[in-house]
């Protein structure tokens, strides 16, 4: 099977990641592929979960709406097919690892 996306880095604001926030809790019982801007502009789609977009909007400030900073984003595949982990660096050094079943999400 192929990778579910390439890594890449994507510079986000708290603004950004709040809508994608509100977008992921819409649809808590269909989770959706979100489209991830990268460094170039183009979109990504990228599985996620609201408990791991707590955790990026964890990392910007409100009073900063507007101000991106970088989070890296990577796929590791599991041991099987389908299934595999989300890993998104914070800025703030640490690391979110989200546990994902591929079948389980659907596009927006």
């Amino acid at each position: 099977m192929s990778r579910a996306f390439e890594a890449f880095t994507s510079p986000l604001s708290w603004q950004q990641i709040s809508l994608l926030l509100d977008t992921v809790q819409y649809f808590e019982d269909a989770p959706k592929w979100l489209s991830i801007p990268n460094e170039q502009g183009a979109s990504v789609a990228v599985p996620m979960t609201s408990e791991t977009l707590q955790a990026m909007l964890g990392c910007v400030t409100e009073e900063d709406a507007f101000s991106r900073v970088p989070f890296s984003l990577d796929w590791e595949d599991g041991s099987e097919e389908g299934i595999g982990v989300l890993v998104v660096g914070l800025p703030n050094g640490e690391t979110v690892r989200q546990m994902t079943i591929l079948s389980q999400f659907s596009p927006v």
